[in-house]
């Protein structure tokens, strides 16, 4: 939670207002998205979810909780794709790595978010298999929720490279949905774990590490 807190308040807030001085609208648009699609999902964003077994039938899938999952996934993952479009010059740049289709990734965003994701993939599984869905639709579900934050970034990459009126609009508006998103993520993460819901001096300790640690890296 720290660990993407420090990403969200040294990278990615400073890139949103450059965009946009009224970002902030944005981001409140994508915190109160989250809110939506954790209810839906029932927690499965922050690493653990809460769910009343006698709601659900026993072998069904829950779409819900997996559409969300998806939807957030690929909101998510848009920001990854570099909205530095101007030009098309091959040398790196700081904080990206070059892939085939993609210009540039974004390098720091994209560890927050594969240690953000991980956990969340456990949990998908465990909760499918609470839910009794056969292992052949487990793995299935499991590689297209795998694959939804490629399909963000090759969408919201193609839509930056057309002639669309939106193209140019689209960074501002990816990023301070993700902002949001990350906010409600990562600050539910901090104050939720834990007895009691309150901080210790261990939990502390890990706090001050993983805003030490993004500092590190968007440095």
């Amino acid at each position: 939670g720290s660990f993407l807190i420090g990403i969200i308040f040294n990278h990615l807030v400073p890139e949103a207002y450059a965009l946009n001085p009224n970002a902030g609208y944005i981001v409140v648009l994508g915190f109160l998205l989250q809110g939506i699609l954790e209810y839906l999902s029932q927690g499965v964003e922050h690493g653990h979810a809460h769910h009343d077994d006698a709601n659900h039938s026993h072998g069904k899938m829950p779409w819900a909780m997996y559409f969300s999952l998806c939807l957030h996934a690929f909101i998510e993952s848009m920001p990854l794709s570099s909205h530095d479009h101007e030009g098309h010059s091959h040398h790196d740049h700081a904080g990206h790595v070059h892939l085939t289709g993609i210009e540039t990734i974004d390098s720091t965003l994209l560890v927050g978010l594969i240690l953000h994701k991980f956990p969340v993939a456990l949990v998908l599984m465990s909760m499918l298999d609470a839910f009794g869905v056969s292992r052949a639709k487990q793995w299935g579900a499991l590689i297209f929720f795998g694959l939804t934050p490629m399909f963000g970034m090759l969408i919201y990459d193609s839509i930056l490279h057309s002639s669309s009126s939106f193209a140019s609009a689209l960074p501002q508006y990816a990023g301070g949905l993700l902002i949001g998103i990350l906010l409600h993520i990562s600050t539910t993460i901090l104050f939720e774990t834990g007895d009691g819901h309150r901080f210790n001096r261990n939990k502390m300790i890990v706090t001050v590490a993983g805003l030490a640690l993004a500092f590190v890296v968007t440095g």
